[in-house]
């Protein structure tokens, strides 16, 4: 049976033409993923920086594709998450004002009951 081929650490030269070939690919696969080209392109600057930026420290490597496809996910997936999160803190509706529609009527009632028990103990004053 034969031994899977061993890969050889890529120089510094060859590491950045692979960059430059599969740049589109990664373009295409970060605007898919945020939805958007703009942000998509965004999203791949950051990654090919923190590739680069690691790139010396990646001996184990094998397989450099999958590595910055992995590098690029990973972008994407804090990219749109980091946007959802700002979307919430923008949000116009106050979360005390969400109904929670999956609580019944009865529970409702024990909820209200429980609220107007705990006012009326209230000194007349408070209330």
């Amino acid at each position: 049976m034969n031994a899977p081929p061993v890969a050889r650490p890529l120089d510094r030269d060859a590491f950045e033409a692979l960059l430059g070939e599969l740049r589109p690919k990664l373009h295409r696969f970060c605007a898919r993923m945020t939805g958007s080209v703009v942000d998509g392109e965004d999203v791949v600057q950051e990654a090919l920086a923190k590739a680069v930026a690691a790139f010396p420290g990646s001996s184990k490597v094998t397989n450099y594709e999958a590595w910055l496809f992995r590098i690029a996910h990973n972008a994407a997936v804090d990219f749109v998450r980091r946007r959802a999160r700002d979307e919430n803190a923008r949000a116009d509706t106050d979360p005390e004002t969400i109904v929670d529609d999956r609580i019944g009527e009865a529970e409702r009632r024990e909820i209200a009951a429980a609220g107007l028990r705990t006012f009326m103990r209230l000194p007349l004053v408070q209330r």
